[in-house]
């Protein structure tokens, strides 16, 4: 199917996909923030869980692709190849819905972790959510500067 045709007709569509993609990971990333001590959060942020589900919206989206519009052809690695190749709407929501897969599955992961050693983490947990590994370091130095002790990364990984 041409790109003009699922523009024309189904921009109401991607853009209610775009929503959804986003009102699926926004409570989950809220509950993290501002409810981090209730059981029941830590019950549902688990980090196999959610981002499972929404691996599988992944898969259903990536299937559309290839059934509905077809993948575009991708001419090239360079950047203005990319750029094209990710103007495609739905390309465009396969990358987004993997983008936020993997945010909530890595503010999750950072989230029981911090909730194991009993620290409030809602600044990294922001970071992560807005802009993903940015969290992830900022939780690194937390943790380094909690422990301020070699064995942080022993810890760490514990």
């Amino acid at each position: 199917m041409p790109l003009w045709v699922v523009e024309l007709f189904g921009s109401k569509q991607l853009n209610q996909a775009f929503w959804l993609i986003n009102g699926l990971v926004a409570p989950f990333w809220i509950l993290m923030i501002v409810f981090p001590r209730y059981r029941w959060c830590r019950w549902v942020c688990q980090p196999f869980f959610v981002p499972v589900l929404l691996g599988l919206f992944y898969l259903y989206m990536v299937y559309l692709l290839i059934t509905v519009t077809g993948v575009p052809p991708l001419a090239g690695l360079e950047v203005r190849a990319l750029r094209r190749f990710m103007d495609h709407p739905i390309v465009f929501l396969v990358i987004w819905t993997h983008y936020m897969t993997l945010d909530l599955f890595l503010g999750m992961v950072i989230y029981q972790h911090a909730v194991r050693r009993r620290i409030g983490v809602p600044f990294e947990l922001l970071l992560a959510w807005l802009f993903g590994p940015a969290g992830l370091v900022a939780y690194t130095v937390r943790l380094l500067w909690v422990y301020r002790s070699p064995r942080v990364f022993r810890e760490i990984f514990r």
